[in-house]
């Protein structure tokens, strides 16, 4: 596996190369940036500002992983079937990677991902679709032990991961955001180890918002990104006041993932669950009143199994398929936050929609399709 250094020769030769690493150094990352935002150019100074303008409709969506290096095929298949369903909008997740929680360098390997011509492919195909998009690119760890995640990681310099994460979050600006027109950029997911560093993170927004200028008059200069911004805060995690995130006044909304757990065993009624949400909607609510913006869930899902209620975040866990359980978990969200007002609630994407997937039958789905909670969900989609 060769690595390359994140450089303006080394993004359009991808074919040869799977790694691409992104580096720290600001001198490389202006360099990249100024070669990538040719491929921006398609976008126009009018279209940029009737995006900026236009008033975002309530988020009822899905997410989809883009893994597949082969995979554009079935997922503008996906995005055809969700569309069809009603679906209007769509969360693209794409992955960059460090080696480990002690790591400073972030790096794309391309063999976990469609190529840039076809993630291009793939984003437009959705708008094409009349569906609004939010890109999501988040970091997973190729080395990890049980207890570690990307929200404990902890580089020995925190200057080097910044500077090489805003390489990487720059890089699917400048290359995927802008000239693709989506509608919410999600800055950042679950990185709570990282979410103390206030002055790091505004600088990363402002970049994102107002590039900086090349000096070199014979290239082109970086494009500001006009859509809305968010970040992917923790379920407890969001409250800046508890440790969370310092830079929610810099954002447009306050975004969240969502995996509290509902009982303490399987079995719980609808009503039960219903109640079990009061206080997490309350405190939810009275955060937002307080940062005055609205906020939505970024990820919102249960799996297949009899616990999901009790360990909805449990991607790996053990048990019988139960579809009755995750059905009344979305009865029960949909319940509890139907007639919260857009001014308070964006909306929110389920987790997942996985192109080909059998969600009533693959042990630990979060998928839906042939579940009885697709159901709720498309009468959720539907509501006015």
């Amino acid at each position: 596996m060769q690595a390359v250094a994140f450089s303006e020769k080394a993004v359009p030769q991808r074919s040869p190369r799977p790694v691409v690493l992104l580096c720290g150094s600001l001198a490389l990352l202006a360099l990249a940036i100024t070669t990538l935002v040719a491929n921006a150019a398609d976008t126009s100074a009018t279209e940029r500002g009737a995006r900026q303008a236009r008033q975002l409709e309530q988020i009822r969506g899905f997410s989809i992983q883009l893994t597949d290096p082969n995979g554009r095929d079935k997922y503008i298949k996906a995005i055809d079937d969700l569309a069809d369903m009603g679906c209007t909008w769509v969360n693209f997740v794409i992955a960059a990677r460090q080696e480990d929680v002690k790591s400073e360098s972030i790096h794309i390997d391309w063999r976990n991902l469609p190529m840039e011509g076809d993630i291009k492919r793939i984003l437009r195909h959705a708008k094409s679709r009349n569906m609004s998009v939010m890109l999501m690119p988040i970091v997973l760890l190729n080395k990890a032990n049980s207890k570690e995640w990307r929200g404990v990681i902890s580089p020995k310099d925190w200057d080097a991961w910044f500077a090489s994460y805003d390489a990487y979050i720059n890089f699917v600006v400048q290359q995927f955001a802008i000239p693709c027109n989506v509608d919410i950029f999600c800055v950042g997911s679950e990185l709570l180890s990282s979410e103390p560093f206030r002055e790091r993170w505004v600088e990363l927004i402002s970049e994102i918002r107002n590039p900086p200028k090349n000096l070199a008059p014979d290239r082109p200069q970086p494009l500001p990104y006009t859509g809305k911004l968010t970040y992917s805060a923790n379920w407890d995690h969001y409250d800046s006041a508890r440790g969370g995130p310092t830079f929610w006044d810099k954002l447009d909304y306050i975004g969240m993932n969502n995996y509290n757990e509902l009982a303490d065993k399987p079995g719980a009624s609808v009503e039960q669950l219903d109640k079990a949400w009061e206080p997490i909607k309350r405190d939810i609510l009275k955060f937002v009143d307080q940062q005055k913006k609205p906020f939505f869930f970024t990820e919102v899902g249960w799996h297949n199994l009899e616990n999901t209620i009790n360990q909805p975040w449990n991607y790996v866990a053990d048990g019988e398929i139960r579809p009755e359980e995750q059905f009344h978990a979305y009865e029960s969200f949909v319940d509890t936050w139907k007639n919260v007002p857009h001014s308070k609630f964006m909306g929110a994407f389920i987790w997942e929609w996985r192109p080909g997937a059998d969600g009533a039958k693959e042990h630990g789905s979060y998928s839906l399709q042939n579940t009885l909670a697709l159901g709720v969900v498309k009468k959720w989609m539907a509501m006015k």
